[in-house]
């Protein structure tokens, strides 16, 4: 019997009882039966690294987190590992994700298309596999390198992948059913001395063509520097045929995915998710979702959710890399939420370029 596999990676330093993120109500909401397996990880600078095993070690490890991003590779190989000790032949996979987590989902997926997944009983070379993975760094790499590339990938999968996941060499096959984020941020990488310096460049996070479904969520209110939007690329969008959907709201970072008490704004980045998600197959316990949204599956988010709070992020970001704010360019989606709110309050977008004309 085919199952769901459904991954949730949340973002920075979200403790799980906080419960507060759209990634951990997407946990919350998603089905758990024989049918569909849920997995959840707290995220970037929570709990510390694996191999920090004293409280100052974690704690030293869990403010990196917050600061750079440590701890994204052990995020990847854990959820690596957990799809490959659970994955069956025609199981369909979701990955879920918001801010740094949505970084960690795309590059899970990025490490999917590039090494495939291995056997049951190899976890000892996710690790290799990882590294496989991010060795040359480019997300779109010369046609030499590219050639290489491929070539070690593809004898590694040959030994030691399970021939039972698609082949991401087989273009007529996807290895993600749906990927869903919610506002990517990039980090910083730990994979060796030298990343420690320079930013994590992991392949694949914006060509996303092994992913049959793809929904990113973006926030057009979101302008601290170094929190640009990290968006598909744009002929991967352009050529998916509406499969892979960018959308605008309105708030910031964690207005659309949430953690903020006034949730309202989060509400309707939830709803939107979910229900792109449903109809790809998701499993989802439509009564949780009643109680954690406030309206019913199936429906739209109530206008007045769109009256939430934008929030401010603070003057210490002006210190921290200053303001940039986001561009809205042609032909981008902006949810009707967004202009409802224009009609209805003073808002108006951070965003360059918004298309006010549109509403």
């Amino acid at each position: 019997m085919a199952r769901n596999l459904v991954v949730c990676l949340d973002g920075t330093s979200n403790e799980p009882e906080s419960g507060t993120t759209n990634v951990a109500r997407t946990y919350a909401v998603a089905a758990k039966s024989d049918s569909q397996l849920v997995y959840y990880d707290p995220g970037v600078g929570t709990m510390g690294a694996r191999g920090a095993v004293t409280r100052i070690g974690k704690a030293a490890t869990r403010v990196a987190g917050l600061v750079v991003g440590f701890g994204v590779k052990d995020n990847i190989e854990e959820a690596y590992d957990w799809l490959a000790a659970n994955y069956q032949p025609g199981d369909q996979i979701f990955v879920f994700g918001f801010s740094r987590g949505a970084y960690t989902a795309r590059a899970l997926t990025g490490m999917l298309r590039t090494v495939g997944l291995l056997r049951p009983g190899t976890g000892n070379l996710t690790p290799y596999a990882l590294k496989l993975y991010a060795q040359h760094g480019k997300d779109v790499p010369s046609e030499g390198e590219e050639k290489e590339f491929w070539k070690v990938r593809r004898g590694f999968m040959d030994r030691f992948g399970n021939p039972e996941f698609p082949n991401p060499f087989n273009k007529s096959q996807h290895q993600v059913r749906f990927l869903g984020v919610w506002d990517t941020v990039k980090t910083i990488g730990w994979l060796n001395l030298r990343a420690q310096f320079e930013q994590a460049r992991w392949p694949f996070t914006r060509r996303i063509t092994n992913v049959d479904i793809a929904r990113h969520a973006m926030a057009l209110d979101e302008r601290r520097r170094p929190y640009p939007a990290y968006r598909f690329d744009a002929k991967a969008v352009a050529a998916s045929g509406g499969r892979y959907v960018e959308q605008w709201f309105a708030g910031v970072h964690s207005d659309v995915g949430g953690q903020y008490d006034d949730h309202r704004l989060s509400d309707i980045a939830f709803g939107w998710m979910i229900e792109e998600a449903v109809k790809a197959g998701l499993e989802v316990d439509a009564s949780a979702f009643k109680r954690l949204a406030g309206f019913p599956l199936g429906s739209a988010a109530p206008e007045e959710r769109s009256q939430g709070i934008v929030h401010e992020n603070g003057r210490i970001w002006s210190l921290l890399g200053g303001w940039k704010p986001r561009e809205v360019v042609d032909g981008d989606l902006v949810h009707p939420s967004v202009y409802a709110k224009i009609a209805s309050s003073d808002y108006r977008p951070h965003a360059k370029g918004f298309p006010y004309s549109a509403g």
